[in-house]
């Protein structure tokens, strides 16, 4: 009879304790509230004018353009920018391309003038908006994806 008392006392004691750790939790959860809310609060203006300039400078975004924009786009200046491997390059390319490899993009960099509008395709658009991508977070701005790749050149 003694164990059955201590068994049930010490069972009491941890489904006490149990019921102890949600209330410590919301406790917890409360006391974080108010710099929640201070995070969202309005910013003064010293912090506005500290954060506006990464507000400012939006993102640049990738254009999707058809080939004969791209053909007209390439007479007018812009850069092909043909990303295939070279066996893939070997059946074929766009007048005036500039082979570069997506594999090689890194190393290459320096090779995408950041003046210039820049035409990528590759086959069939999945390697051509890798590395427009790519280019956009290295800070390029002119950055064109050729739809359809070269599977949609138009023959002639």
């Amino acid at each position: 009879m003694k164990k059955m008392i201590g068994l049930a006392f010490c069972t009491a004691f941890l489904v006490a304790g149990c019921n102890e750790t949600p209330k410590q939790e919301t406790a917890t959860v409360e006391k974080k509230a108010p710099a929640a809310v201070a995070a969202v609060a309005p910013a003064t203006p010293a912090q506005s004018a500290e954060a506006a300039p990464a507000a400012e400078a939006p993102k640049a975004t990738i254009t999707d353009i058809d080939w004969n924009k791209a053909l007209e786009m390439s007479k007018a200046g812009a850069v092909l920018i043909d990303v295939r491997t070279p066996a893939e390059v070997a059946e074929g390319m766009a007048p005036g391309a500039i082979n570069i490899p997506l594999q090689e993009i890194e190393q290459r960099l320096s090779e995408f003038p950041k003046d210039k509008d820049l035409l990528i395709y590759c086959r069939s658009g999945k390697r051509s908006m890798a590395a427009s991508n790519f280019l956009i977070e290295n800070g390029y701005d002119k950055v064109f994806n050729v739809v359809g790749g070269f599977l949609a050149f138009p023959k002639q």
